[in-house]
């Protein structure tokens, strides 16, 4: 065979893996929307499956659909101390016990069967835009998990976060780095 056709052959595969597409007909729902109970009005959904209660929007983002706002993209210490100031304030949806997700927790929103994003979207709508930098929509965002993590014999603290362009898991620097990253928040609805 061609190494020309073989390049090609890949590029194609390769465009159409970062295309939005969930495969419906032979993989089953890893989170079907059943497992939920969404609340419009409050902007939360609660897993019924985990009894863990999710603000339905990535934080920054707002609106039944998600649409309004922007993404708030921080460090990991600004996210923490973000959501201790909403804590102490009027919270959100009547509930003062908002956090970040651990790893375990924020994997179990991962739709398995789809990609860019690995999401629900029935329950976590997505604000969907014509941006150039793909880093501005769900898509591809990397979203942090509260689970500290070690690399290697590295001196830099690290956090697990996952990306929702496929649902893996990644470790984000909070040292030398210290990566820029989303957060969407949950607290416990039992």
């Amino acid at each position: 065979m061609n190494k020309f056709f073989i390049a090609s052959l890949l590029t194609g595969v390769v465009a159409l893996q970062a295309q939005a597409a969930c495969n419906t007909s032979t993989i089953a729902a890893t989170t079907p929307t059943a497992n939920f109970t969404i609340d419009e009005d409050k902007g939360v959904v609660v897993d019924h499956t985990t009894g863990l209660m999710w603000k339905r929007c990535v934080e920054g983002f707002s609106g039944a659909d998600c649409r309004s706002g922007s993404t708030l993209q921080s460090t990991f210490a600004a996210a923490i101390e973000y959501i201790d100031t909403l804590n102490e304030g009027e919270g959100y949806a009547g509930y003062n016990d908002w956090r970040l997700p651990n790893l375990k927790e924020l994997r179990s929103i991962v739709e398995e069967r789809c990609a860019r994003p690995s999401l629900n979207e029935e329950v976590f709508p997505l604000k969907n835009t014509e941006a150039s930098d793909d880093r501005t929509t769900i898509n591809s965002m990397t979203l942090f998990s509260s689970t500290p993590t070690s690399y290697f014999d590295s001196t830099d603290t690290f956090i697990w976060t996952v990306s929702f362009a496929n649902g893996t898991f990644e470790r984000s620097s909070l040292g030398e780095y210290d990566y820029i990253r989303f957060f969407r928040l949950v607290r416990d609805a039992r």
